[in-house]
């Protein structure tokens, strides 16, 4: 019986007034009449003393009230409700399953035990169990027809939670039609339809209610998060400098406004942001960790170092500390001290379970010692990445030209058998055992190589790229170029296959053909450091049009400031324009990174020379010599020597 949808409403006194009355003989219908008139007033009885705050008087009243209507499950439904409310778990628990035991469609106790169950799931020790007894006690708490609004939203809260994802939108669109549960309903209907993979229908909710509401931090959060799915950073920056604005203390959110400034290449915005953080909370790790990445975006590497250095500092054992320190030097070009960062942390780390970040330590390590012209020291590295990874195809690859740089072809060809097998269409992969076969002498076979593997792979450009490579590597320019050519037809937007077409012609002595390609990157690219550089080398080396000359290459070294080979390049450009004072702080920048490099050696011996620093210019020259020998006349480098010695012997 439910008490709660009688009609009739009774005063307190009267109440009072059937409990308190004279007996009288009854029939047994009229004594069963009687006792559950009497039930009903201990049940309203038990509703005022609880308005009262007398909860044990309440208790005392719901219970007489069951007792004396032994079939009603309302009196134990409201005990149970009572207990809830009285923060009395357990309690709630027995009477709400006493109440079903009596009535099995009692709503109000299906209330009670669907949201404990919620509760129970949602603590620390909640289980599966919980969540599914949760959604069957709310499903049954949905009888009234004014919607029960904590009983719905927990519902679909917990369709969400069990992946019932359909069950949830189709709750959620109804409730989001309820004023009063628009703004919640909207919020979880949207994570619904993200849930689904509908991200259209979740930002569009999302945004609508936004619109139409006073929206609070966590709407303004997770619509910062939809943004960021759909890659809309500047949007998702407004979204979480909204909700930075209501709620201040957030560093979690600071952050994410950060990393959404830095995305949408607004690095000094993100730096401002992290700046404030760092302020609020000096201890930040991860705000040090962004920061430091902040400023390597912004190339003021002395200012990401510092960064670096305080995480180390916070996180003395961690690995985002090195990880960021090493970045930096990495972007100042210098490599031995990326190795001296990651080396012992990484010797360390061997135990620990593959990362994100300990993958890309180990490559960089890995890249480091390649730029060090040390493979073996590579070979070391990329041994171990793949002793961690076994079946990486990346890491395969790396160590296979680690082998191949350091002429252990056998172990090369090893593992490029095994690597190949598994993962045969991967082109790096082929591509390396191309160049082998060719370091091997068989070129016809590495040529094989890149042409099935091209015409498997038409529409990838870099499959194009490959065997025009190969070709320029072996001096066979003219079928480089036809490959290029045919290639930029079929992709006219790739700036790569344009740049390594403008480098083959330049080494084809087409001078003309070459500049204007590296002039057709730069217009798709105005920021293309390469094909800047390159263009503006190939002047100065020519002697033509210095003072573009110039403006060119200082434009890839503003993108890259300590690139070795681009300082060279503006020494050289420099030096071509006589100015001498201007050409001497670059060519040693250059020459001090890029020391087995012959032709930097040679241009800084040169202008030593020049200055008349005759000693110092015999010494770059026999780098020049003991270097990697590439694109220098060895002759005219000795008689410049001899030349210099005379000149000292004076």
């Amino acid at each position: 019986m439910c008490y709660a949808a009688r009609v009739v409403t009774l005063a307190l006194p009267v109440l009072v007034t059937l409990i308190a009355g004279p007996a009288a003989a009854q029939t047994e219908a009229e004594s069963d009449s009687t006792a559950r008139a009497e039930a009903y007033a201990r049940f309203m009885i038990g509703r005022h003393l609880e308005g009262l705050d007398d909860i044990d008087g309440a208790i005392r009243s719901f219970r007489d009230a069951a007792r004396l209507d032994p079939a009603a499950g309302e009196p134990l439904a409201e005990l149970a409700a009572l207990y809830a409310r009285a923060g009395r778990a357990e309690d709630a628990v027995a009477a709400a399953e006493e109440a079903l035991a009596r009535e099995s469609g009692n709503t109000s106790a299906h209330r009670v035990l669907g949201l404990a169950y919620a509760a129970a799931a949602g603590s620390q020790g909640g289980t599966d169990e919980d969540v599914e007894r949760a959604v069957e006690h709310l499903e049954q708490a949905r009888g009234s027809v004014v919607p029960d609004l904590q009983v719905e939203l927990t519902l679909a809260r917990f369709y969400l939670r069990s992946a019932a994802t359909d069950e949830a939108i189709a709750l959620l669109e109804e409730l989001a039609k309820d004023q009063l549960a628009y703004a919640a309903a909207s919020m979880m209907l949207s994570d619904a339809y993200r849930q689904a993979d509908r991200l259209d229908d979740a930002l569009r909710t999302l945004e609508e209610a936004v619109g139409s509401t006073r929206p609070n931090f966590r709407m303004l959060a997770r619509l910062g998060e939809l943004y960021e799915r759909s890659r809309r950073w500047r949007d998702a920056a407004e979204a979480y400098r909204g909700a930075v604005a209501l709620n201040p203390r957030s560093a979690r959110v600071r952050r994410r406004l950060a990393a959404a400034w830095l995305e949408a290449g607004e690095a000094l915005r993100a730096r401002d942001v992290l700046g404030g953080l760092l302020e609020m909370r000096p201890r930040d790790a991860a705000g040090h960790h962004m920061l430091a990445e902040t400023e390597i975006a912004l190339t003021d590497f002395e200012a990401a170092e510092a960064a670096a250095r305080r995480l180390i500092e916070l996180e003395p054992n961690g690995l985002r500390g090195p990880y960021v320190l090493s970045q930096v030097f990495e972007r100042r070009h210098e490599y031995q001290r990326v190795v001296e960062t990651l080396d012992p942390v990484l010797r360390q780390a061997r135990a620990m379970r593959p990362n994100r970040m300990l993958v890309e330590m180990l490559d960089q390590l890995g890249r480091a010692y390649q730029w060090l012209e040390d493979p073996e020291g590579a070979t070391r590295v990329y041994e171990d990445a793949v002793s961690l990874m076994p079946s990486s195809p990346g890491f395969q690859a790396r160590l296979a030209q680690a082998y191949v740089d350091s002429e252990r072809h056998d172990d090369a060809a090893r593992l490029l058998a095994r690597a190949r097998g598994a993962s045969p269409r991967n082109l790096t992969l082929a591509i390396i055992e191309a160049d082998l076969r060719g370091r091997q002498g068989d070129v016809d076979r590495g040529e094989t190589l890149l042409l099935d593997l091209l015409s498997e792979n038409r529409d990838v450009p870099r499959a194009h790229l490959a065997l025009a490579s190969f070709y320029s590597e072996r001096d066979r320019l003219r079928e480089a170029i036809l490959v290029l050519e045919s290639a930029q037809q079929q992709f006219p937007g790739e700036t790569s296959i344009l740049f390594l077409l403008g480098a083959v012609l330049e080494q084809s002595d087409r001078f003309a053909d070459a500049e204007r390609a590296f002039r057709r990157v730069i217009d798709r690219d105005p920021e293309h450091a390469q094909a800047l550089n390159y263009l503006g080398y190939m002047l100065a080396d020519r002697g033509e049009r210095l003072d573009e000359s110039v403006r060119l290459i200082a434009r890839a070294v503003e993108k890259d400031p300590h690139n070795g080979s681009y300082l060279d390049s503006l020494g050289w450009a420099y030096y071509k324009l006589d100015r001498l004072d201007l050409a001497e702080a670059p060519l040693r920048a250059a020459g001090d990174q890029l020391q087995r490099n012959s032709v930097v050696q040679d241009h800084l011996g040169d202008l030593l020379n020049r200055l008349e620093r005759y000693a110092e210019a015999i010494d770059a020259w026999r780098r020049a010599l003991s270097g990697d020998g590439e694109e220098i006349d060895r002759t005219a480098i000795e008689r410049k020597i001899s030349d210099a010695q005379r000149r000292l012997d004076r």
